[in-house]
């Protein structure tokens, strides 16, 4: 793989999408605690619609990285192997340190070991690990993906590329919505692994987050015509943006009064839902719009601080559900009586500064990689060959 100029807003991008991410599971956990009010609903619902486009956007960055940097001979084993060390690893030993939160480890046990090995299979050894076992899916046939994209776009003339993009974003938005009837015919069918693939385990199935994958696989291939096409369609895409998140803020607000009281939820705004995904997509393009600005406009210094905001954003993500677990006896001494929303919003500041601290001093550890993604240890210089 050739060295190439780094796409600076990545950078923020993936920053940004860490702090949705932590945004999404404060709100999650503070819509159900008591004394919630309509109000506080309100409030979660407005930042829950701008937080939405975490995981969509994480999918695009990686679709854009992959066909960026791998543009020319493949070395299978070697990619993979960067992907074990990078993204497999840290996986592994933080799902060994939810299991153990949640199932207190026997080391003795074969059975516990069996089912903590079943757990880290299919991403359920916490809440947020399931993203893990779906990006690792693109990582693993990337060739597959790569050859097929490659030979469609070389048979197609240039003039067709952005017409076969929204052909393949219409394909994908038929096929979540027929998701319900591909589950049901699986389900009468009972075949081994495949089933459970498109039902119990449908929401970390990459065929069902494809089309963002494919979007950054594009602009990967071409970024200046996808910077030209952010920059030229803000119009289109804006308007779309913002009157699907009135629509969904509407329609969520206005489904908390039930019979039975207040219940406030999000299962409207599920990802798997068609409606959903082209408000989704309206958002990548907002994202990354607006980072590709903030980058031209950076000074030095943020420059710096937007890059470290996305060098740990891996680690960050792997650790901030643990982080949240001491918010909450923080806001059990410091905010009790509070309003909800705020409790939710401070949650929210300690997960993300607890998660930044921890993954910065274990990336200069020895084994920092292993544990927070990334090393900050500096490579030891080589010593002069002899004469």
């Amino acid at each position: 793989m050739s060295k190439k100029a780094r796409i600076q807003e990545i950078e923020l991008l993936r920053g940004l999408a860490f702090l949705a991410v932590a945004m999404q599971h404060a709100i999650a956990h503070y819509s159900i605690v008591g004394g919630v009010a309509m109000e506080d609903g309100v409030i979660m619902t407005l930042l829950l619609m701008a937080a939405k486009f975490a995981v969509p956007v994480f999918i695009f960055i990686t679709g854009m990285v992959l066909f960026y940097n791998y543009d020319g001979p493949l070395r299978y084993g070697v990619f993979m192997r960067k992907r074990f060390s990078d993204v497999l690893v840290p996986y592994i030993l933080w799902s060994a340190v939810y299991f153990g939160i949640s199932q207190q480890w026997n080391f003795g046990s074969p059975e516990q070991w069996g089912k903590w090995a079943m757990m880290l299979f299919t991403g359920k050894n916490s809440y947020h690990l399931w993203y893990v076992v779906m990006i690792m899916q693109f990582y693993l046939l990337f060739p597959v993906f790569r050859m097929l994209i490659r030979r469609i776009m070389q048979a197609a003339p240039h003039r067709l590329w952005t017409a076969l993009l929204v052909l393949s974003g219409l394909a994908y938005l038929v096929l979540l919505y027929f998701r319900p009837d591909i589950s049901a015919l699986l389900t009468k069918a009972d075949i081994p692994f495949l089933t459970s693939f498109f039902t119990a385990y449908a929401d970390r199935n990459f065929v069902y987050f494809m089309f963002y994958f494919i979007l950054g696989a594009a602009a990967g291939m071409y970024p200046e015509r996808w910077r030209w096409a952010v920059e030229k369609g803000g119009v289109i895409y804006t308007a779309v943006f913002w009157i699907l998140f009135g629509y969904f803020t509407y329609k969520l607000v206005a489904s908390f009064q039930t019979a039975d009281g207040l219940n406030i939820n999000f299962n409207a705004v599920s990802l798997l839902r068609p409606l959903i995904a082209v408000f989704l997509v309206s958002s990548v393009f907002v994202i990354y719009r607006y980072a590709l600005q903030w980058t031209r406009q950076a000074g030095p210094r943020a420059q710096r601080a937007m890059s470290l905001l996305g060098k740990y954003s891996y680690g960050t993500y792997l650790a901030h559900a643990l982080m949240l677990r001491y918010t909450y006896s923080f806001d059990a001494w410091w905010f009790a009586g509070w309003n909800v929303a705020v409790r939710m919003l401070m949650s929210f500041i300690i997960c993300v500064l607890l998660s930044y601290l921890l993954i910065v001093v274990l990336s200069y550890l020895p084994f920092g990689k292993w544990t927070a993604g990334v090393t900050s240890l500096r490579k030891k210089a080589s010593p002069p060959k002899a004469a």
